[in-house]
């Protein structure tokens, strides 16, 4: 376990760019979607949202299985800010909620030996791996047929978890064929306990009645048909098993705790609650196994409906999970779940796409440019018009000036990886523009190689000045006072983005500078001053000047939509502002009794 949990961290999520520019407005929107449906179950499949499950209905019932967000209402809790909690999700990359849970996948749907499939697959970036997930339906389950492909010679970490969101009613209670589980929670303590009982008389197996938010991971072992369910107190819910190659299962709750009420509000309507069921690739969240080189991971999931005797469903915890497991495999048997696998991989996985019904990113093919590789037979990769044409212009025209037409305003978001950091270095010898000097320097950045990153951004900036190299200069800037002049002449260049404008005032702030901090709120675009955010960020600082009626009127009105998951800022501000009063439950996040915050904010 420590040798998985070692492997495989991430400093950054680039080259995905962060996704904060949303608020909690309420308006009708209209999304791309693929319904899959027969006599017993009906999935609903957002492409445009990483490939999300958004409804799955049980005919029989007219119950969703998962908990349906009546919102798809944006909080910063995933590795690039914005997610959306409910449905079925697919997290493939690092530990959180992937990078790709916003973004658009491709997709098509497909006649096979199987029946109907929809296939939705894409390119991950921060690992370069390709993710194929096939869907379709075989009796009340929904079948979900996933590949990972690592496409380059070296082994790389592999992180994958299937998250499932189910309403949670004051009785709903999780079931899983184990004693024991490894727990961890937002004090940042991860410890093996005993379930259903870890604390005594708290039955956690019912989510409702736990006080602060957890994970468990049960220690499932080498069981056949390891599973996770889901029931309600009149003995229905649902159900999640798999083939051999997903070895964790998880509970996550919220507890009942304010922070966990809080949070479940805001994440869609008030009054909502939902806990998550999971499974993945290793036994807990913080481990990442390895992926070979040249080499793939498969697996197949069955997702279906469940129905237990509610008396046994109401008793020995025990009991209660044999009597699921028992339901479960009768329904869907290991050995046929395998069968089932064995034939997608060798009838279905390969089968070409045919037309597409909605279009990822063009990633993919100019990542397989880069390399020479053909395309993959099961998941080609189309040329799409996004940030990846420019480089893939560069790879097949081998010119380096295709680089210098990016719009400084809105340039793409640099490449990474050692093979773009390569040919990035190949063209800025041979006379590439700021761009390409521009990413360069974030390559290098991230590999620790400062000074090298440096010069990069300060030819980037000489070539062409803009916001994002100067930005890269104060990031390394050892100066505070060098860094903030750095900083104001890149919001000079970019007054109204807002991200660049609170990094200064977190710079600011870090240095023990709260009046430049309220001088420099004065100074911003009212769009950008008027941010939740920014006004958090204003409150902090007055507290510290002792102005406490100014920062607890800033603080009364505050709303911040992109208030990361953890963070208890507000709380903390309040809790010196006036100490000993209860803290306002608009203000209040807190998602476990200690007193730091529950986890660094990116």
């Amino acid at each position: 376990m420590m040798e998985r949990v070692l492997r495989g961290r991430i400093s950054s999520p680039l080259p995905y760019g962060v996704l904060s520019d949303y608020d909690r407005a309420d308006r009708p929107v209209q999304l791309p979607a693929i319904e899959l449906a027969n006599d017993y179950v009906r999935a609903l499949v957002l492409p445009s949202l990483g490939g999300r499950i958004w409804s799955l209905v049980d005919e029989a019932s007219g119950r969703d299985l998962v908990h349906r967000n009546p919102r798809l209402r944006w909080a910063n809790f995933g590795l690039t800010d914005a997610w959306v909690a409910g449905g079925i999700e697919w997290n493939l990359g690092s530990t959180g909620h992937s990078a790709m849970s916003n973004l658009p996948m491709h997709a098509a749907v497909l006649d096979t030996p199987l029946g109907s499939v929809v296939r939705l697959w894409e390119w991950e970036r921060t690992r370069d791996l390709v993710l194929q997930i096939d869907l379709w339906l075989s009796g009340a389950r929904l079948m979900a047929s996933t590949r990972v492909i690592n496409p380059d010679p070296e082994p790389k970490p592999l992180y994958y978890w299937t998250n499932i969101a189910v309403r949670e009613t004051p009785r709903t209670r999780v079931l899983v064929p184990a004693d024991t589980a490894w727990r961890t929670d937002y004090a940042g303590v991860l410890e093996r306990v005993g379930v259903p009982l870890p604390d005594g008389p708290v039955d956690v197996s019912v989510p409702s009645a736990s006080q602060y938010a957890a994970d468990y991971f049960y220690e499932v072992g080498d069981q056949q048909g390891r599973l996770v369910t889901a029931v309600e107190p009149d003995g229905r819910g649902i159900a999640q098993t798999s083939t051999a190659a997903l070895r964790g299962r998880k509970l996550f709750l919220w507890g009942h705790g304010p922070g966990g009420q809080h949070w479940q509000d805001w994440l869609g309507m008030t009054g909502t609650r939902y806990l998550e069921i999971q499974a993945g690739v290793c036994p807990t969240q913080l481990e990442h196994d390895l992926l070979d080189g040249d080499a793939s991971r498969t697996w197949t999931e069955a997702i279906a409906a469940l129905e237990l005797d509610p008396s046994v469903v109401a008793g020995d915890y025990g009991a209660a999970a044999h009597a699921a497991r028992d339901a479960v495999h009768g329904a869907t048997p290991p050995t046929w779940l395998a069968e089932q696998h064995d034939q997608w991989l060798q009838e279905v996985a390969d089968l070409p796409p045919g037309e597409l019904e909605h279009t990822g990113s063009g990633w993919g093919r100019a990542e397989l440019a880069l390399r020479g590789a053909p395309q993959l037979p099961g998941t080609p990769f189309p040329p799409v018009e996004d940030g990846s044409l420019p480089l893939l212009r560069l790879v097949e025209s081998d010119d380096p000036t295709a680089l210098d037409h990016m719009d400084p305003q809105r340039p793409a978001l640099p490449v990474v990886s050692d093979g773009w950091a390569a040919r990035l270095s190949d063209a800025v010898e041979r006379g590439a523009g700021w761009w390409a000097h521009y990413a360069l320097g974030t390559a290098r950045h991230l590999r620790g190689d400062l000074d090298g990153a440096h010069a990069a951004y300060r030819r980037s900036a000489e070539l062409h000045p803009t916001a994002v190299a100067l930005r890269g200069e104060a990031l390394l800037a050892g100066d505070a006072m060098e860094r903030d002049a750095l900083y104001q002449r890149a919001c000079s260049l970019a007054p109204d983005d807002r991200r660049l404008a609170v990094e200064r005032l977190v710079a600011l702030r870090d240095a023990g500078r709260p009046a430049d901090v309220v001088a420099a709120v004065a100074t911003l675009p009212a769009a950008v001053r008027d941010h939740g955010r920014t006004q958090m960020l204003l409150a902090e600082a007055l507290a510290a000047l002792g102005q406490d009626v100014a920062a607890l009127e800033v603080l009364n009105r505050l709303e911040v939509p992109d208030l990361a998951e953890g963070d208890r800022t507000l709380s903390e501000v309040w809790q010196r502002l006036r100490p000993g009063e209860p803290v306002p439950r608009h203000l209040d996040f807190r998602m476990s009794p200690g007193a730091a915050r529950d986890r660094d904010v990116m």
